[in-house]
C-alpha cells in the first residue's frame, strides 16, 4: 500500500493509498493546501477542523455547480511582465528581419 505526505496550513498529514497513486494524492493535497490557504488569507487564522471542513464546502460546491452544469466563475488575469514581453516580441522582430 502506498503512501501520500500532505501539508496543509503547516500540518503534515500521511495519507495511505493504492500503489501507484501516491503522486495524484499529493497534487490534489496541493490544491487543498491552496485552498486552506486562501480561506485563511482571507478570514484570518481559524481551528484546524474548522479550516478543514470550510475548504471541503468550497470543494463540494465547486462540484454540485460542476454536476448541475453551472460554469465556474472566471479566474483573475494573471499579471505580465510587459518588459519580459517587450524583450520577447523585440528579439521575435530582430530574428523575422533576418
Amino acid at each position: 500500500m502506498g503512501q501520500a505526505i500532505l501539508a496543509i496550513s503547516g500540518r503534515t498529514y500521511r495519507i495511505s493509498c493504492r500503489d501507484g497513486d501516491e503522486e495524484r494524492i499529493a497534487r490534489l493535497g496541493d490544491e487543498l493546501a491552496a485552498r486552506a490557504d486562501r480561506l485563511t488569507a482571507s478570514l484570518g487564522t481559524m481551528p484546524e477542523t474548522q479550516l478543514l471542513a470550510m475548504t471541503a464546502l468550497m470543494l463540494a460546491d465547486e462540484l454540485a455547480d460542476a454536476r448541475a452544469g453551472i460554469a465556474p466563475p472566471p479566474q483573475a488575469a494573471p499579471m505580465v511582465d510587459i518588459t519580459r514581453l517587450t524583450r520577447i516580441v523585440e528579439r521575435l522582430e530582430t530574428l523575422a528581419r533576418t
